[in-house]
């Protein structure tokens, strides 16, 4: 099952932007390594899960799929109104903070029916996995839905896609000016004139 089976939501194009984003903030966190001024493991990951929430949330401001919930460092983030975290860790192993609900997921929660909530009788969270290499550099990003803290979907986001232009690359040009040719003349008190020896 994909995550846009389980709720339409969850793209595939959606999906894959947070990665990118995610991705962004943990490379700006490695550019700025530098051990000769004290940076280490620890400084590397609080620069990289503050650098993935402020791309995270700066996106929100242009895409009116993604918001917000939650900017403190209990950083919840919607995508089509369904509440999700991120995590450092393998997607198929969540941690015990990983599967703790937010106010904000749970406040989002109350948002569907109550007999959507029933029928389900589970206790569903949304998740991206990140996971790292010893330096630091990501080797996966993967989109996790738990339930009862059990990983009942697993999507490895495929980072290595063609970039969606948001943008044009190339944004369209002015028409160009025709200026006249430019005057040419001797440069003025320059009145020597060269003899031949």
């Amino acid at each position: 099952m994909k995550p846009w089976d389980h709720d339409p939501v969850l793209t595939e194009d959606r999906l894959i932007e947070i990665g990118r984003l995610i991705t962004a903030g943990r490379n700006h966190a490695l550019d700025r390594y530098d051990p000769s001024v004290g940076c280490d493991a620890w400084t590397v990951g609080c620069e990289a899960f503050k650098f993935q929430c402020f791309q995270i949330e700066t996106a929100s401001y242009d895409l009116p799929w993604l918001e917000v919930l939650n900017s403190s460092m209990e950083f919840v983030f919607s995508i089509g109104g369904v509440g999700m975290r991120f995590y450092r860790g393998e997607p198929s192993d969540p941690h015990e903070r990983t599967l703790r609900q937010s106010f904000s997921e749970l406040a989002q929660m109350s948002l569907f029916a109550e007999e959507e909530l029933a029928k389900s009788g589970q206790t569903i969270l949304y998740r991206f996995a990140v996971e790292t290499d010893i330096d630091g550099s990501i080797t996966q990003i993967s989109f996790v839905v738990l339930s009862e803290g059990q990983p009942l979907i697993i999507w490895p986001i495929p980072l290595d896609q063609p970039v969606i232009g948001i943008a044009p690359i190339r944004p369209e040009r002015a028409e160009g000016v025709v200026l006249p040719f430019p005057k040419v003349s001797p440069k003025k008190g320059d009145t020597k004139k060269k003899t031949r020896d």
